[in-house]
């Protein structure tokens, strides 16, 4: 049976990183647009050919990247794990620091990784709005 200061370590821990994921959480929720149809209609198919274009070109760095960062992430959460169940194990406070220590590197990662992603997106919708500006230019057939 784990001792209350652990349980109280622990629940500290989970309410930190609680604390750091809900908020993001729920502002994607109150970003959510309110359109009419015809508006997601026309702005879903702009966004289509501007994908369909992107979507011939991935650059094999940012393939790199992407696989980098879930082996990075990977590793630290084995490594979160092996260290608080060796601390629990033990009851080493060593390990525990350790386990610490790991979380903080974790917490920071992930706070990089949010980061970049906000950064993305604040992009594609910077090329959201320049889709939106850009004026209706299908050919149209009027037969009489």
């Amino acid at each position: 049976m784990p001792s209350p200061e652990l349980i109280i370590i622990l629940l500290a821990v989970a309410g930190l990183w609680a604390l750091f994921l809900l908020p993001s959480l729920f502002e994607r929720r109150k970003e959510a647009p309110l359109s009419s149809t015809r508006h997601y209609g026309n702005v879903s198919s702009r966004l289509g050919q501007m994908q369909a274009q992107q979507a011939s070109y991935v650059s094999p760095s940012s393939q790199r990247l992407s696989g980098k960062r879930r082996r990075t992430m990977l590793i630290t959460g084995v490594l979160a794990i092996g260290t608080l169940a060796l601390a629990i194990f033990t009851s080493s406070l060593v390990w525990l620091v350790g386990h610490l220590v790991i979380d903080a590197f974790l917490a920071w990662y992930v706070a990089m990784l949010v980061q970049i992603r906000q950064q993305e997106r604040s992009f594609s919708q910077s090329q959201y709005a320049a889709v939106q500006a850009e004026p209706d230019r299908r050919v149209r057939v009027i037969a009489s």
